[in-house]
């Protein structure tokens, strides 16, 4: 529920992307010099990850401290309430027999964190004093920071709360099935009904001196140990692929520029269909492996924090290094994430690009929005991963809008379409019919996310239950 707020918080008050959402088990590392590991994106649809240490810039230095110029201020005043709402119905059947299944659910998120504050070092004074510095190269984490792919930041600003605060989230569902079956008006008659409801009730309190948000400085280390900070901006949005000398290495035929307003879908298949070949290797695992494995992916596609250590743990596993940040397993996950790796450990073919296509699959996933999570979690039935990949497939195949009649016939019924609409909606694609046809364009201005959301499908869709002519994601490349 924190991570929530806090990227919400992030995307409100810094359309800029220069503020890194903080985790609440990292509050306590994110002072003022700390030092900060960044991990580079391993595909280029993704983002830098920023892992806080327990060490700050004075603990690596050879000798003296910096003693940072600081500056505190009011930030601003927090208090805010998010509700969202929804509901559906599906009705089956004729005269002789019926079956009529409703829900509906609704959540309010209430934010009351009153003041926040804001800290900043005076960047030139430390400037000067970082300058003619040197690092101990025998340090533990210098040591690893020459070992891997990773770079070394600092904390240069924080934004904290100036007092006790609380979240809390009220969420009701309710939902009822009734079904009727009838025989002969003289002989048979029945009807069933039940319900269900459903309330939670969460409270998070937040202890003052919390930190919400975060901003870094680049550090790079010479050879002999001599540091030079760079400022240059840094944060979730600021990194762009030509910074990775690695990219075009790790990425390889499926780098592609960001997609634009007013592109079609069809633009990115030569870029998806490089993407669905590596996939491919997914449909080799055994049935009962890939339904195994789609059942644990549901269990954890909502819930963020266990997401994000199963795609560490897999890039680890990919990559065959050693992990230089190890994330603690969470407690009410981790079952799910042990056997899902259990699983890709166990096959005795193919085993590291099995690893490294399901890193890319959980990466895309990673990448969704929180709107775009839920509604893509609710397709991962055989059925409704097969129809979104098909209907993935005719808007690559076609540049012109669709006949209403070529769309998958589970998407054709109005509560699942419109359910494709919010899901490519939540990924900056507007669908639409109009008489016969139905229209799919890009409406973001520039990003990723219509293409991940086409990577998260076919990925998916690879662990259905089903033969490679089902989905249309192999047998087209073969």
């Amino acid at each position: 529920m924190f991570d929530k707020v806090t990227k919400q918080l992030v995307r409100q008050i810094d359309p800029n992307g220069v503020l890194i959402p903080a985790s609440f088990n990292d509050s306590k590392k994110l002072k003022l010099l700390a030092v900060v590991w960044k991990k580079p994106k391993m595909w280029f649809f993704g983002k830098a990850k920023y892992s806080p240490t327990h060490f700050t810039l004075n603990d690596l230095l050879e000798k003296g401290e910096i003693i940072p110029e600081r500056d505190e201020r009011d930030f601003l005043k927090c208090n805010a309430t998010y509700k969202s709402s929804g509901s559906g119905s599906v009705d089956l059947g004729n005269e002789a027999v019926g079956l009529n299944v409703t829900g509906q659910g609704s959540s309010e998120l209430h934010l009351s964190l009153d003041t926040l504050r804001k800290e900043d070092m005076d960047i030139p004074k430390l400037l000067k004093d970082s300058q003619g510095r040197k690092v101990n190269l025998g340090h533990g984490l210098i040591q690893q920071f020459l070992k891997g792919k990773i770079m070394l930041t600092l904390l240069k600003e924080r934004i904290f709360t100036t007092c006790e605060s609380a979240i809390s989230y009220t969420g009701q569902e309710q939902g009822s099935c009734s079904s009727t079956l009838k025989g002969h008006p003289m002989k048979m008659a029945m009807k069933a009904k039940g319900e269900l409801k459903c309330n939670s009730d969460l409270k998070m309190n937040i202890p003052a001196g919390t930190v919400f948000a975060y901003s870094v400085i680049k550090m790079s280390i010479s050879s002999d140990g001599y540091i030079e900070l760079c400022f240059e901006p840094d944060g979730i949005e600021s990194d762009d692929i030509s910074e990775d000398p690695d990219y075009s290495e790790v990425d390889g035929p499926w780098a592609l520029q960001e997609i634009e307003e007013g592109y079609s879908l069809n633009s990115l298949k030569t870029a998806l269909s490089d993407v669905q070949t590596r996939f491919c290797v997914l449909t080799d695992l055994t049935s009962e492996c890939r339904s195994t494995l789609l059942l644990h992916l549901r269990e954890i596609l909502l819930d963020r924090p266990s997401l994000s250590v199963l795609v560490d743990r897999l890039e680890v596993l990919s990559s065959g290094e050693a992990p230089l940040l190890q994330n603690e397993l969470l407690d009410n996950k981790s079952h799910f994430i042990s056997e899902v790796l259990d699983l890709l450990k166990s096959e005795p073919h193919n085993s590291e690009q099995i690893l490294v296509a399901m890193h890319m699959l959980l990466s895309a996933v990673e990448e969704l929005t929180d709107a775009g999570l839920q509604l893509l979690e609710s397709f991962c039935t055989s059925e409704g991963l097969r129809s979104l990949q098909d209907l993935v497939n005719l808007l690559m195949a076609n540049s012109e809008p669709l006949s209403k009649d070529a769309i998958p016939v589970f998407l054709q019924k109005d509560d699942e379409f419109h359910r494709v609409v919010d899901l490519f909606k939540s990924c900056d694609v507007l669908v639409k019919r109009e008489d016969d046809l139905m229209f799919a364009d890009v409406t973001c201005e520039k990003g990723f996310l219509p293409f991940v959301l086409c990577i998260a499908i076919s990925g998916l869709a690879c662990l259905i239950d089903s033969n490679n002519e089902s989905t249309g994601v192999c047998s087209q490349n073969d």
